[in-house]
């Protein structure tokens, strides 16, 4: 029997390996078709540092500029201060702090002013009875027509509109409130008076100096101008200038410091100038006293 090859035994149990290789170096890493599978150099791979977490840097939101044109009157209550109380009111109305307040009574004082330029007060007390006494008397007859003519309603049942306010036991003029009007009214007057007084009396000089200047100007223009006007333009310019003043503080301050600074200059220089000149007259007065005191003497003693 003729001796018959066997094939080689393969055995399962070993493990396969894969005998595939990367490809190592840029050259080959240029041959693969796909982008995808080349496989970067492991030098760069270790040099190549990290990718910080945060790669997106944020800015603060810019700060919002403060608003310096608001004015914030200080609470300050009337029986302790009254004087302050009254200031802080009235810095409130030319300083527009409240808008609908100030445009109320820079309205109000217009009016009332334009009003008695052309009429007189009786005749604007004698017109607002006849409006509103007219336009009630109109009123009230046609509801009750209404009411006798839709309704059917008997002439007793007939109804006045006003009548729940005609027959209500309240006071109009409530006495608690007047007598805080007029306690208010009192006390704002004696503060109005002391000021008065001090700048009479010259408690500081430059007050009482810048007080007797515009009182004589308004005495010089009031020959001029009308009352009324006057009273326009300063009502006008009491709630126009310092509001811009507020708008424009910087701007003014900046200037007024400047011009202020100047004039004191020029003052301190012709000051000194007024004393120089001022001791050499009273230098030469004295030197002309003293022979005539000298010449008098002599003469006694002889």
């Amino acid at each position: 029997m003729a001796d018959t090859e066997l094939p080689p035994v393969v055995d399962t149990t070993a493990p396969i390996t894969d005998t595939v290789t990367a490809p190592v170096g840029n050259e080959k890493q240029d041959e693969s078709p796909l982008p995808s599978a080349t496989i970067p150099s492991s030098d760069n791979v270790l040099n190549t540092p990290r990718p910080s977490a945060n790669t997106t840097t944020t800015t603060a939101p810019a700060a919002k500029p403060t608003q310096t044109n608001v004015y914030t009157s200080s609470n300050v209550d009337f029986d302790s201060d009254p004087s302050a109380y009254v200031k802080t009111k009235v810095q409130s109305l030319v300083y527009w702090e409240y808008p609908k307040k100030s445009a109320i009574f820079l309205a109000g004082s217009l009016g009332v002013l334009a009003l008695t330029q052309y009429y007189s007060i009786l005749q604007i007390l004698a017109g607002l009875f006849s409006l509103a006494t007219g336009i009630n008397w109109v009123y009230v007859n046609l509801h009750k027509q209404s009411q006798r003519v839709i309704s059917n309603k008997q002439p007793q049942e007939i109804v006045n509109p006003h009548n729940h306010r005609l027959q209500a036991k309240t006071t109009y003029i409530p006495r608690e409130r007047v007598l805080r009007v007029a306690h208010f009214t009192m006390d704002v007057a004696e503060v109005v008076t002391q000021h008065v007084t001090k700048l009479v009396l010259i408690e500081d000089s430059m007050r009482s100096f810048t007080a007797f200047v515009a009182s004589f100007f308004v005495w010089i223009l009031a020959k001029h101008v009308s009352t009324k006007n006057l009273l326009s333009t300063f009502i006008l310019l009491a709630f126009s200038l310092p509001r811009l003043y507020l708008q424009h503080k910087e701007v003014v301050d900046a200037h007024v410091a400047k011009h202020s600074h100047t004039a004191r200059l020029l003052a301190e220089q012709y000051g000194n100038l007024a004393n120089q000149k001022l001791r050499e007259v009273v230098g030469q007065v004295k030197s002309r006293i003293r022979p005539e005191k000298v010449s008098v003497e002599t003469k006694k003693t002889e």
